[in-house]
């Protein structure tokens, strides 16, 4: 069967992965496989939620990811299947956006991530022996298991990540900058020219020609 191919759209690109969650009990343990994955889960939503750094935060190129755990009683929703039927199984979806090829993509989760990405699809059936750091092995499993996508939008395809969280630090000094300069009844403060300078020549990497007409800049991606 042909692999799945990854959408991009302008620097950005997407991935779908949809594995099987092994059946049955964890050797040594008395929970399943499925709770032994939910737990894992819960645990990085805990981290995320409380703000807590994590290393997936600190990869330069996610834009967006996201675990779910799909269960028969969801996916089988009105139908006359029962979802209590032991030949039906769960699966564990995960979908992301991120700047670059897929392969890239996933080598940084094998050299940063790889002890988390065992973590959580060590819970699926085939997963390499060797884990992620097995690289071709973990490649071939994803894709495997990459489910084509039929339609892709991207809100800012030709912004990286690295760009996006630059021009968030532009915007920040550039609010500072208008809080010190305005009078509390909106006029300018004396001698704003030079410190506009200034805040350009500080700035001046996260911009390039600026200000264009309207007010606008345009800049490079960061590398």
């Amino acid at each position: 069967m042909e692999w799945a191919r990854s959408t991009t759209l302008g620097g950005a690109t997407e991935v779908t992965l949809l594995t099987p969650i092994t059946p049955g009990l964890v050797p040594g343990e008395k929970r399943t496989y499925e709770q032994r994955l939910s737990a894992g889960l819960e645990s990085v939503q805990r981290r995320v939620a409380a703000r807590v750094p994590t290393v997936i935060g600190g990869m330069p190129t996610i834009h967006f990811a996201r675990w779910l755990i799909l269960r028969p009683a969801q996916y089988l929703q009105n139908s006359a299947i029962d979802p209590k039927d032991p030949s039906l199984r769960s699966w564990l979806l995960f979908t992301s956006n991120f700047d670059g090829q897929l392969k890239d993509y996933l080598r940084e989760f094998s050299v940063f991530l790889g002890e988390d990405v065992d973590r959580i699809w060590g819970n699926c059936e085939g997963w390499p022996k060797a884990g992620s750091r097995s690289f071709e092995e973990y490649w071939d499993y994803a894709k495997r298991h990459q489910v084509p996508t039929d339609a892709f939008y991207a809100a800012y395809p030709e912004l990286s990540v690295g760009r996006i969280r630059q021009l968030q630090r532009f915007k920040r000094a550039f609010d500072e900058l208008v809080a010190r300069t305005r009078r509390p009844d909106g006029t300018s403060i004396d001698g704003i020219g030079p410190l506009l300078d200034r805040f350009l020549a500080e700035n001046s990497v996260y911009a390039n020609d600026f200000p264009q007409e309207g007010g606008t800049y345009v800049g490079t991606d960061a590398t």
